[in-house]
């Protein structure tokens, strides 16, 4: 099994009730507009590796659209997340733990303080430059890199 994987739309399906997975990409879509899972998942996965890169001691894997295994669930329940709200569906009590854990890991795998398998194929040259202000978006509060370094 490979240390760095590709969310699909199984993996989403596999984490909830296909029904539900079906009407998040379909419903609700304004005229021309396709799919928001083949945004969300990009965007999502974008978002996990540029957390990671942050840290030089952990390298990226080449494959852009891949992120680590075990970080799989926390990915794919984010992208769920996403694709729930867009049928204005509140979040249940779980999904608002589950999202201030995404959170958390963000903020973790920026600083070099959770664990992140060694890439199949290593990335030679860095993605994301380190100096400007990066922001994560916390229920509702935009945190700046220099914030990020009291938590």
């Amino acid at each position: 099994m490979p240390a760095w994987i590709t969310i699909t739309l199984a993996d989403l399906v596999d984490a909830r009730v296909a029904e539900l997975i079906d009407a998040c990409r379909r419903e609700a879509l304004g005229a021309g507009q396709g799919d928001p899972m083949l945004t969300i998942i990009p965007m999502v996965v974008d978002e996990v590796r540029r957390c990671i890169a942050f840290n030089p001691g952990t390298p990226l894997d080449a494959t852009l659209t891949t992120i680590p295994a075990g970080l799989k669930e926390l990915t794919v329940q984010k992208i769920v997340r996403l694709l729930k709200g867009r049928l204005q569906q509140p979040m249940t009590d779980d999904e608002v733990k589950a999202e201030a854990l995404y959170q958390k890991r963000l903020e973790q795998l920026t600083r070099g303080e959770w664990p992140v398998d060694k890439p199949d194929t290593a990335l030679t040259t860095a993605t994301v430059e380190r100096g400007g202000a990066t922001q994560i978006i916390n229920s509702g509060r935009s945190l700046n890199s220099h914030a990020l370094d009291g938590l």
